[in-house]
């Protein structure tokens, strides 16, 4: 007779612990996971993307920032308290940093806050 494990996958484990609301638990949890795992946990649970940051240790947050995507970046950065953000930003490799901040300056110098027109 062939027993099988049942394998549960990251998703259903992420929304267990969350159901939770332990907070110590979720931080377990996130910490235990490859780093890849938990970008993909982000993109799939964009309403927790910034609780999943802020609860990683901020090496490993850090490390998990540097592989998402640019518009995925920019929702973390707008959705964390002031000091996460610089303790995040501070945590990335210095031309990591400097290429992040340079892309929004980038973008926000394109977008026209102001009508162009004289009056």
């Amino acid at each position: 007779m062939s027993l099988e494990l049942e394998e549960i996958s990251i998703q259903q484990q992420f929304e267990e612990v969350i159901a939770s609301e332990n907070k110590l638990a979720i931080q377990e949890f996130l910490n235990h996971q490859n780093i890849s795992d938990v970008a993909t946990l982000m993109y799939e649970n964009e309403d927790y993307e910034a609780q999943i940051i802020s609860l990683l240790s901020i090496h490993r947050a850090a490390s998990v920032f540097k592989i998402l995507e640019l518009p995925t970046q920019k929702r973390v950065i707008k959705n964390l308290p002031a000091i996460k953000t610089t303790e995040l930003l501070n945590e990335l490799p210095a031309d990591d940093r400097v290429a992040f901040l340079e892309e929004l300056a980038n973008q926000h110098s394109k977008r026209p806050d102001k009508d162009p027109r004289p009056r």
